[in-house]
């Protein structure tokens, strides 16, 4: 199941790589145009049109959200199994380099059981607030790129709620233990989680990018639970997804 993911990820990237290559960077902010100029940066705007400074204006930074399905798994004592993912983001830039985002994460898990472990079904939900670092911006004057390579790293909440499969094939909630729980709702448990990740996005046109993301997910605790088994090994649970994001930036004012 894992390669099934990671070849569906390389046709994925392979589809994202012809699709860049059939743009052309006149999809960049044209350098003209006094719309996407901050107030404050008239003057300088001004001057590098009559060639007075040699440097055009940074434009305005716009909010971005974005919407993206994709694939997830987690580690722990059990078999590693695929689920669906998705995911629903807000980012506004601080500067060339570094973004703030806040948004929220699901996932649908399921795995098979090792050695005297059972299958089982997660369902997972994550708020979290991330910074973004973008990798190939570091310049304030090469215009706006149409490609953006970044990496992440942020805090959030997690809750989530497991199933396991008993030997008459139904399934029933269960949380062998369940330590390091901040809050139980119903068969839920909350835990505060670290997310650190890498991307890629390619800008379609003035509004829109097509981005893949690597999104991974780490309890701050030990939680090892999350597959609805503990065999004793104390192996710590992770949840991974991988996104394909379609980006909006909202017009600039």
């Amino acid at each position: 199941m894992v390669n099934k993911k990671y070849t569906l990820l390389a046709v994925l990237l392979l589809t994202l790589g012809v699709a860049s290559y059939a743009q052309t960077s006149s999809f960049a902010w044209d350098w003209k145009d006094s719309s996407v100029v901050p107030e404050n940066s008239i003057g300088q705007y001004q001057e590098f049109l009559q060639n007075k400074n040699p440097f055009p204006t940074k434009p305005r930074n716009a909010w971005e959200i974005s919407a993206a399905p994709g694939l997830s798994t987690i580690t722990g004592d059990s078999k590693l199994g695929l689920g669906i993912a998705g995911s629903i983001t807000a980012r506004k830039a601080l500067g060339n380099v570094v973004s703030y985002r806040i948004g929220w994460f699901g996932a649908a898990t399921y795995g098979k059981g090792s050695t005297g472990g059972k299958d089982f079904k997660n369902y997972s939900h994550n708020l979290s607030a991330e910074i973004v670092a973008s990798l190939n911006t570091f310049s304030n004057y090469r215009g706006d790129p149409t490609s953006n390579i970044y990496v992440f790293a942020g805090v959030g909440y997690t809750l989530s709620g497991t199933q396991v499969k008993n030997a008459a094939g139904k399934y029933y909630y269960t949380y062998p233990e369940a330590k390091y729980t901040i809050a139980k709702l119903d068969h839920q448990r909350l835990f505060t989680t670290f997310s650190f990740g890498l991307g890629y996005a390619y800008k379609i046109n003035k509004n829109f990018n097509l981005g893949i993301e690597e999104r991974f997910l780490s309890p701050v605790q030990k939680v090892n639970y999350v597959t609805g088994q503990d065999l004793g090994t104390g192996t710590k649970n992770f949840f991974y997804a991988t996104y394909i994001k379609l980006n909006y930036n909202l017009m600039r004012k």
